[in-house]
């Protein structure tokens, strides 16, 4: 699993989706009479947090494939300190608004750039673009907002966690990244959102599996059944050669992220397969194995980098999975167990991208 969302090739996708399904991309609808996203930002400024909430959803109802409500949505939220749900927004632009506006996250990077143009000490802009930036992987500029932001309100704790981790997720300045973390955790040491960012620093940042999963394990408990949890759970016993544990983990990632489960051809060893994902789909391949025979799958795309598969046995139990095998795509060795025709499934992380996948049994 990727660090974070992964933006892949817009244009790639794009065109891969019109092969698979005839497209038509009419004027955006205008939001329902009362519901605008400048309205949700005012709500924002005022520091009503849950109706701008409810403000940007319904503007996201309207207008799935405009990035400004999720944008502001996201930002809502993480007034609310709700920060795994502010990522699951964002990744929504990469699902449904970069197929068909491409350079969505330079336009929302940009309206933050303005907005602190305009009053470079405003708490919202100065946090929802240090967001941004963590979520495009642009952790310098993440660690220079995010210090704006701490001149201004010295103990924000979102300041100080989003610093941290990104500190060490950039591999520079470890120490005092860690010091960041801490104190964020000191000020809200029950927050799952808090403990979810740090399993997702100490897995992808600085690797310390025992500390990932305490963490991303107080996360699930608080209740965050997401699939970025259950994927940094699998990281960790992948890590720790423990497969049964990492694809039942995994398992439930594809539960969570699964809304069309797509039958594909068998795969037979020393065969590759094409197949085709968009938001919500898996594939389901039918892998035959005899009792003792090693099974080697890998994965591999031009238009996504981050992949994940389970393998479920007839009965449906998950026996083997693979995330990050080879940089970010899923892959595994297994020696199967029985003779039986396993079922192999494959989706992007938290299936969000649009393309092709190459599977291949070697």
């Amino acid at each position: 699993m990727s660090r974070s969302l992964r933006l892949s090739s817009a244009a790639a996708a794009a065109a891969f989706l019109c092969t698979i399904a005839p497209v038509t991309l009419d004027a955006a609808p205008a939001p329902k009479k009362g519901c605008t996203a400048a309205q949700g930002q005012v709500l924002i400024d005022q520091g009503r947090y849950d109706q701008a909430v409810r403000e940007f959803t319904c503007v996201i109802d309207a207008q799935p494939t405009e990035a400004e409500g999720y944008r502001g949505l996201a930002e809502a939220e993480l007034l609310l300190g709700r920060y795994s749900d502010a990522l699951r927004d964002l990744a929504r632009v990469i699902a449904y608004v970069m197929p068909v506006h491409p350079d969505a996250a330079d336009v929302i990077h940009a309206g933050y750039k303005a907005r602190l143009d305009a009053d470079p000490q405003n708490i919202p802009a100065l946090t929802g673009a240090t967001f941004a930036r963590w979520w495009s992987y642009q952790y310098p500029a993440t660690i220079q907002l995010a210090n704006q932001l701490l001149d201004v309100r010295p103990n924000d704790l979102f300041g100080h966690l989003f610093r941290g981790s990104s500190r060490l997720l950039h591999g520079s300045q470890v120490t005092p990244g860690q010091a960041d973390i801490e104190f964020a955790l000191a000020l809200a040491p029950q927050s799952a959102h808090v403990r979810f960012v740090v399993a997702d620093a100490y897995t992808y940042g600085l690797f310390d599996p025992d500390r990932a999963f305490a963490e991303a394990s107080a996360a699930l408990g608080g209740g965050l059944d997401t699939p970025r949890v259950h994927g940094i759970l699998a990281t960790v016993y992948l890590a720790l050669g423990d497969q049964l544990s990492a694809a039942s983990h995994l398992q439930r990632h594809f539960e969570l992220v699964t809304t069309e489960l797509v039958p594909a051809p068998p795969l037979a060893s020393g065969g590759a397969l094409t197949v085709g994902l968009v938001p919500g789909r898996t594939q389901e391949i039918p892998v035959a194995a005899v009792a003792g025979e090693i099974v080697s799958i890998r994965t591999a795309s031009s238009d996504m980098w981050d992949t994940i598969a389970v393998m479920l046995a007839p009965d449906g139990t998950p026996v083997v999975g693979g995330d990050d095998f080879f940089k970010y795509f899923a892959g595994f060795d297994w020696v199967a167990t029985a003779t039986a025709t396993y079922r192999l499934r494959v989706t992007s992380f938290e299936s969000i991208n649009t393309g092709a996948v190459t599977v291949t049994r070697q």
